[in-house]
């Protein structure tokens, strides 16, 4: 720690080992000698303070000891341990062994007045004053219910996550026969799925269908950016070129259009195209499928430019036509799957679309086609219908004859239907990929904290922030003392339960949505923080040298002491509109890491550039 660091932390004691305060003459309010700053100390401690006599009884109780034992201050002095502790405990014995150790530390049950039970951390020093034994309890009762809590879901996570490096070797695995899988399916469906990226229009992914389609291979749209632009019709590109420019707006399109296979030949398309973004709102890809509608499309042309033969195609395609009063009387019945229901239609003999029909569907129906005579427009809905014991999707056209009769067109809809479902289910199965891979990118395997990778991103992310909005950009990095001698005496995978709980305890430590915690390599940590001066990363490397001195590590091959210790070095900094990398920042930590470890360790030094402006005249705590 540097000396001005030092000076700085003069007024409060060191973690842990604040020096027991000499006796002086008595107070007006105890019954030992304590003089007017203890007193103040006394009161004012966040721990329950008990001082006791020779006998064990209680003389003394600050405000957190009322609160903890849930009584006022009169109603424990004059009482001792043993009233608040389980029956079975004697405490006679244990009384005159802590008269005799002089010191006791460990965790105790304690029972209230009320019944309540508490479990208490405790550390007791026998004679701090003539005759007087001072005990500090902290409750750790919602603690303990954290950890158990914790270690339970710790046991939960551990059966399923494999911290080694086989672990990601078998995901990836894993991932590979399930691309594999998936590239299977998709291969199969006769409609070409594609993915390209949003500003340059690569191809990132085809099915081989489209080989089928358009003639060229799925390698060639791989290879070129344009091909998929070069193979539609020119007069239908500038439209196509229309629904990419408004992608960002809409978000999807689905457009009808021409295009010229390798060989020459025209073909009719359906192209569906959805643009994905990332969590930050960031177009990712384009997603799509293209479909041959080429044989809809000469049906069409047909229909539309040889009324002369219409009815000869109406009977041979396989949707059902039906022309039909306003009263719901079927007046001509043309092919299609529900014929089986209504059966031939005499003209003398009319049938209601009632008959042998569902009545919530032909409802439905009547509905519909009271809305095309009312409004003159087309309608169009869906339905489910049973037939010869197969549930089937239809699409019903509603088509305005005149004043009083309508035709309807259904059409069997359950291929399509199908189609959909797989690729929805193709598209959910994809982002569960995906989002795997990018949590395998950026997590390190071994800590569960962000990698390297992580925070070259997040660094590079919060310096431009900084830079823009002219704020303290902070960063810590920390090594674990004596790494080697540990992982050489204990073992590595000592070692690396070592790692994963350094991590913890850094994790710990980010307290807001824009701190990081990762691991920069081997041994060694990164803090990001920011919007924060220098005040506030010292709270945090302190509150991180509290919990790590909480656990007691052991570490019997430091040569600082029994227990593992980290040292840190500290950058805060305001980057200047001119500054476009962030790469003397981290260097500035090192060096100040550097000088910590050649300070002795286990400490903590401030990089000697830090801004001047990085440190207001008060230390606020971080919010």
């Amino acid at each position: 720690m540097s000396a001005a660091a030092e000076s700085e932390s003069e007024p409060n004691a060191a973690y842990g080992s604040a020096a027991a305060p000499r006796p002086q003459k008595a107070s007006a309010n105890y019954p030992m000698a304590i003089s007017q700053p203890e007193q103040k100390l006394f009161e004012a401690a966040l721990d329950a303070m008990l001082i006791a006599d020779n006998e064990g009884y209680y003389v003394a109780a600050n405000p957190a000891a009322c609160e903890l034992l849930e009584l006022p201050r009169q109603a424990i002095v004059g009482r001792r341990l043993a009233d608040f502790l389980p029956p079975e405990i004697d405490f006679a014995t244990l009384w005159r062994e802590f008269l005799v150790a002089g010191q006791e530390r460990g965790e105790q049950q304690i029972r209230l007045d009320s019944g309540r039970v508490k479990r208490v951390e405790f550390s007791a020093t026998a004679h701090v004053y003539p005759n007087y034994h001072l005990s500090i309890w902290r409750d750790i009762t919602a603690r303990q219910q954290a950890e158990a809590e914790r270690d339970a879901l710790s046991r939960q996570l551990e059966q399923w996550v494999i911290s080694s490096a086989e672990k990601l070797e078998l995901t990836e695995s894993e991932l590979r026969s399930q691309q594999q899988r998936t590239d299977s399916i998709l291969n199969s469906l006769e409609c070409v799925v594609w993915s390209v990226n949003p500003e340059t229009l690569e191809t990132i992914y085809v099915n081989a269908t489209a080989e089928k389609l358009y003639g060229y291979s799925p390698e060639a749209f791989l290879a070129s950016a344009d091909l998929w632009f070069r193979s539609v019709y020119p007069d239908d590109l500038p439209l196509l070129m229309a629904d990419v420019s408004a992608l960002p707006t809409i978000g999807k399109t689905d457009r009808e259009f021409r295009v010229i296979r390798a060989d020459g030949e025209i073909r009719w398309v359906r192209g569906q195209a959805r643009l994905v973004r990332n969590e930050a709102g960031q177009p990712i890809r384009i997603d799509g499928t293209t479909v041959d509608i080429s044989d809809r499309k000469r049906t069409e042309l047909v229909l539309k430019n040889h009324q002369a033969t219409q009815q000869a195609i109406l009977t041979a395609i396989p949707d059902l036509l039906m022309r039909v009063n306003r009263d719901g009387q079927i007046l001509d019945l043309i092919s299609g799957g529900e014929i089986t229901l209504y059966g031939p239609i005499e003209p003398h003999k009319r049938q209601s679309i009632y008959q042998n029909f569902p009545k919530d569907l032909a409802d439905q129906r009547m509905h519909y086609m009271q809305l095309a005579l009312k409004t003159g427009s087309c309608q169009y809905y869906e339905h489910t219908i049973e037939l010869n014991g197969k549930l089937c999707y239809e699409e019903s056209r509603v088509v305005p004859l005149n004043d009083t009769e309508v035709l309807i067109i259904v059409r069997d809809i359950t291929e399509r239907k199908q189609a959909e479902a797989t690729q929805t289910e193709l598209n959910h199965k994809l982002q569960i990929v995906n989002a795997e891979l990018n949590r395998l990118a950026t997590v390190d395997g071994l800590t569960q904290i962000a990698n390297r990778r992580s925070f070259d991103q997040a660094l590079d992310l919060e310096w431009q922030r900084a830079r823009r909005q002219q704020k303290l950009l902070a960063l810590i990095l920390c090594d674990i003392d004596y790494f080697k001698p540990y992982n050489d005496n204990y073992g590595h995978l000592a070692g690396d339960d070592c790692l994963r709980q350094v991590a913890q305890v850094l994790g710990m430590a980010m307290r807001r949505s824009g701190d990081l915690a990762a691991r920069y390599g081997g041994e060694e940590f990164v803090l990001l923080l920011p919007d924060t001066d220098l005040d506030g990363a010292l709270q945090v490397v302190e509150s991180i040298q509290t919990t790590l001195a909480e656990r007691r590590l052991p570490h019997a091959y430091s040569e600082i002491g029994p227990v593992l210790t980290l040292s840190f070095g500290l950058v805060c900094h305001r980057p200047a509109v001119k500054e476009h990398s962030p790469r003397e920042l981290v260097h500035r930590a090192d060096l100040a890491l550097y000088e910590a470890k050649a300070q002795g360790r286990n400490r903590y030094v401030v990089s000697a550039a830090n801004d001047a402006s990085a440190t207001p005249p008060r230390r606020p705590k971080r919010s």
